[in-house]
């Protein structure tokens, strides 16, 4: 398992692409907030969100948080099917398109487990998978201290720290969305 996970680790040039992330300021801190909420039970607990927007040819707009109802544990976090119906109506409903999903991990590590790969709900092309160390206690900026994976080829691959310093903006932007579906 180790070895196949190493071996689709930390390829820039699969991605040879000019795509733009553009993130909301307000998007990191509500995930942020939902992240260290998850992390602050007892015992702790990994946490999940949907991060949404708009796609504009090779830029893509980060600026909408959903975080769905979920099953968290303190080494995993899923999802059901009416959770992922409730979302979808939300992106629907919003205009939106979802870029990504973030979720914690317990420690330092920002890899994606056997496990992430599994219950990842949504599985598209380039659709991000972010791992936030620590259950977010310290926070996900600078971006590249978290793991930023895309789905491609059929698996989960980790983009280089150049490519997420290069490729990734934080703007603040006065128009977002920010919605929490956990106690509905």
């Amino acid at each position: 398992m180790i070895k196949g996970w190493l071996k689709n680790i930390f390829k820039p040039e699969k991605f040879p692409d000019q795509l733009q992330y553009i993130v909301d300021r307000d998007v990191i801190e509500f995930t942020e907030k939902i992240l260290l909420d998850y992390g602050q039970k007892k015992p702790s607990n990994e946490g999940l969100v949907y991060w949404c927007g708009k796609k504009d040819k090779s830029r893509i707009y980060i600026n909408s948080v959903i975080a769905p109802k979920a099953d968290s544990y303190e080494s995993r976090v899923s999802t059901n099917y009416e959770s992922n119906a409730r979302f979808v109506r939300e992106l629907s409903k919003n205009k939106i398109i979802q870029i990504g999903q973030v979720h914690s991990h317990p420690g330092e590590w920002v890899g994606h487990s056997q496990g992430d790969d599994e219950w990842a709900a949504f599985k598209v092309k380039g659709l991000l998978s972010i791992v936030v160390p620590s259950y977010a206690e310290a926070g996900m900026l600078p971006l590249h201290k978290c793991g930023i994976h895309r789905f491609d080829d059929n698996k989960f691959i980790r983009l280089s720290d150049k490519y997420v310093k290069k490729r990734f903006k934080i703007v603040n932007n006065a128009s977002h969305i920010l919605i929490d579906l956990r106690n509905g």
